[in-house]
Parts: structure tokens; sequence; C-alpha cells
């Protein structure tokens, strides 16, 4: 079959997207938003609908490749995907109220907020080597994780054992990690991120989760709540389904298959590494563009 030259940037878009979101925990919309109003000139509306409608369909591909490793943590997913789900209803209806570059503004503020985030607090909990683990005598239950006061709200012990024989011993506040998703749930489906891009990075510095658990759990739960929001935008009009979904999608099913293999053979710290880069450089392209919305136009294609 030969694939139409006019669809070919939807198509390296959502291949490069696939690999990346579902290396970071993101499921891609981090990326298909911005990108889609940088450089295809797509209105918000319409950017942040299709980007949710392809962050579910990475997420699912995702959650596929990550049940087989073993690193999702269920019972946490199921959780965080309950819990976002009243705000993925409500965004898209809210949409249509905020103007295009205010809508561009936030987003970019939103970004590199979360660039200072990541970048201000790097550390994450993670033990890459099995027998590290041997070494420090861990039980389940009774992980020496130290937490901080404010984060010791209802904490719950976690053990999750992958097919590749990793172990990792967490523990953390479900109650607030819940309630983080809230606000997730909203924020996902307004801006089409998918919410995963704040989720990790939060987990992983604030909560105790390695890497790794956050990164799996967080694509199983938006293959959840981002099908959701999804059905809300497209009721709306929100989707371009043609041919920014069909080819944007089919290469993030390629794309999100290698990132998931690739999960297992990246350092975490490279992957929080390349996370805050690509944060960096979409949060001030949209800052800039609000500001001068012709700055980009040049790079748009029509």
């Amino acid at each position: 079959m030969q694939i139409p030259i006019e669809v070919l940037p939807y198509l390296v878009l959502g291949a490069c997207t696939g690999v990346y979101g579902i290396l970071v925990g993101a499921g891609g919309g981090i990326i298909l938003a911005p990108a889609l109003m940088i450089i295809f000139g797509v209105e918000p509306a319409i950017a942040a609908g299709t980007s949710l409608a392809l962050v579910a369909v990475n997420s699912v591909s995702g959650t596929i490749a990550y049940k087989a490793t073993g690193y999702i943590d269920s019972r946490s997913g199921i959780l965080f995907a309950v819990a976002a789900i009243p705000g993925s209803i409500i965004a898209p209806i809210m949409l249509d109220m905020v103007a295009t570059n205010l809508f561009k503004l936030l987003f970019g503020i939103l970004l590199i907020l979360l660039a200072v985030l990541i970048g201000l607090k790097p550390n994450y909990r993670e033990i890459e080597n099995p027998n590290e683990f041997a070494d420090q005598h861990f039980d389940v239950g009774r992980s020496k994780i130290p937490l901080p006061s404010w984060l010791q709200i209802g904490v719950v012990d976690r053990h999750i054992q992958t097919s590749n024989g990793q172990r990792f011993f967490f523990r953390f506040s479900e109650p607030l990690t819940i309630g983080l998703n809230l606000v997730l749930g909203f924020v996902s489906s307004f801006f089409g991120t998918g919410g995963g891009f704040l989720r990790t990075p939060v987990l992983v510095s604030f909560f105790g989760f390695p890497v790794q658990i956050a990164v799996a759990t967080s694509i199983f739960a938006l293959s959840v709540y981002s099908i959701v929001g999804s059905v809300i935008h497209g009721y709306l009009g929100n989707v371009d389904w043609y041919p920014a979904f069909v080819w944007c999608g089919i290469g993030l099913i390629m794309g999100g298959q290698l990132g998931a293999r690739l999960l297992e053979v990246v350092k975490g710290v490279w992957i929080l590494r390349i996370l805050l880069l690509v944060v960096v450089l979409m949060g001030v392209q949209l800052l800039l563009q609000a500001i001068n919305p012709e700055l980009f136009s040049l790079l748009e294609f029509k």
C-alpha cells in the first residue's frame, strides 16, 4: 500500500510520539497536543480532543505490552482511573469557554512549571538490580524508604515482582495520590495530554514510586479515563478523525510497542531527563506562540 505523501508528517509524528510517550509514561499527549497546534496550526479544542483520542490508543497499546512485563501496580492504576473520570468528562465542556491564546499561555505555563518540578526534585527511588534488594533486607510491608510527615496519610506498602525477576518495594499515601488524580482527570482532558506527564514525575519524586512502576501504572490508568474523555470530545466534534487521528494513530501503535520494550533497558534517570528536555522545549514554544501568534506560522503544515 502506497502512503500518500501529505499524511507522512502525521505518521512520523505518531511513531516518534509512540516511542517517547510510552517510555516516559505520558501517553504521548504532551507532544501531540502542542505539535498539532505549533506545526499543523490546529485549533486548541481540536488539538486537545484529537490528542486525547490518540492518547487513548497509545495507552491501550502500551497497557497490553506492560501487562506482559509485570510493571503495572493494578490496584493503584484502577484507583487513579476512577478518580480521574469526573474531570475528564467536565473538561471538554469547559474548553470552548477559553480563548486560543489563553489556552496556549496556560498550556505553556503548565509545561514550564512541570520542568521546574522535575529539575528541583529529580530524586527517584528504585533499585535496578534485584541483587541490591537482597543486600538491603527489605520485607513486604516494612519498606525502609523514608517518607516526609505530610505524605504519611493513609500510607500503604507495595511489593511488585516483574516478569524478569525484578522486585520493587515501596510505600506511599494512597489518599493523596487519589486526590492528585482527581485534578489530573480534568487537566488531561482539558489540554489533551492524558495527565501522565504530570503524574509520573510526581509519583516518583514525591510519593516514592519506582520509575518503571510509575510509568506502567500511569499508562494503565490512562487507558481507562482517556477513553471516557475522548468520547466526550468526539461527541462535541473536537476530534480530527482524518488525517490526524488515523495516521498518527497508526504511528502511535507501532512506536508504543517499541517504547514499552525499551523501558526494560533504559535507566530511570534517563527517562526523566528526556521528559525534562521535551517539556521545556514545548513549554517555551507555546508561551512564545501565545505572545506572538504568527511566530511559528511558517512551520505549519497547511
